[in-house]
């Protein structure tokens, strides 16, 4: 048996309809810049099947602020969801970002999305 000694400070699951985002999205323009990066919507937008990424993105952000406590001092956009160099989503460590995890006391955020065709979920643990 193995034995982890892992603390978790914080855990968050967030689930995004797709099709209700995806209105939110069309309806208003503002909408992508108040909630997303510049760099996701980069990433996002090209995509064939852009709206299941930027579902993804919104449920790790809101699963990342519920991990924290919800923080209010954070403004969606400054979660920003990015993809490590294996390709696995992890949250940019911002010195807003840094400061949040300072003030759980924890030190590694893990992050995992999965979506079908109608709803994105994200889980946040911070340890």
């Amino acid at each position: 048996m193995i034995k982890l000694d892992i603390m978790i400070k914080g855990i968050g699951i967030d689930i995004c309809d797709i099709k209700r985002l995806g209105k939110a999205i069309r309806k208003n323009k503002r909408f992508l810049k108040r909630v997303y990066s510049e760099r996701e919507i980069n990433y996002c937008g090209p995509k064939k099947n852009s709206i299941l990424h930027y579902a993804g993105r919104f449920a790790v952000k809101e699963a990342f602020i519920k991990a924290v406590s919800f923080d209010k001092t954070i403004k969606l956009n400054e979660v920003e969801v990015i993809n490590n160099r294996q390709g696995r989503p992890d949250i940019a460590m911002t010195p807003a970002i840094k400061a949040l995890l300072k003030k759980k006391k924890g030190k590694d955020i893990n992050i995992s999305i999965s979506h079908t065709h109608a709803a994105a979920v994200a889980v946040c643990v911070i340890t």
